[in-house]
């Protein structure tokens, strides 16, 4: 038979195990509880830095229309210029070069 000596050495490696094993679970609970902590900040940072780029998009979006607004209200502003000078100056429309007047050939 086992004698009493024996089961108070088998508790007390047991509790001693059970002592180790609880400090190990506080301790990784800890770095859990941490990393935890760390993934939400790195969460909340990615989350942050993706409204940012949908910002600057949106930003650079209004941009190129406002550009293009421009560029078709100047082209239009040289179309109307165009169209005011072709009046004024009809051979312009018509391709040929202005001549000057001929002068008389005295002989």
């Amino acid at each position: 038979m086992t004698g009493i000596a024996d089961i108070e050495r088998l508790v007390d490696r047991l509790c001693t195990t059970l002592k180790s094993i609880r400090a190990e679970r506080d301790q990784l609970r800890q770095e859990l509880d941490g990393l935890r902590g760390k993934f939400a900040e790195k969460d909340l940072e990615l989350i942050r830095a993706a409204k940012e780029s949908q910002r600057s998009l949106e930003v650079m979006e209004r941009e190129k229309m406002a550009i293009r607004r421009e560029k078709e209200q100047i082209e239009g502003q040289l179309k109307s210029i165009y169209e005011r000078i072709s009046t004024l100056m009809p051979e312009l429309s018509e391709g040929v070069a202005p001549q000057a007047p001929e002068r008389g050939v005295k002989g």
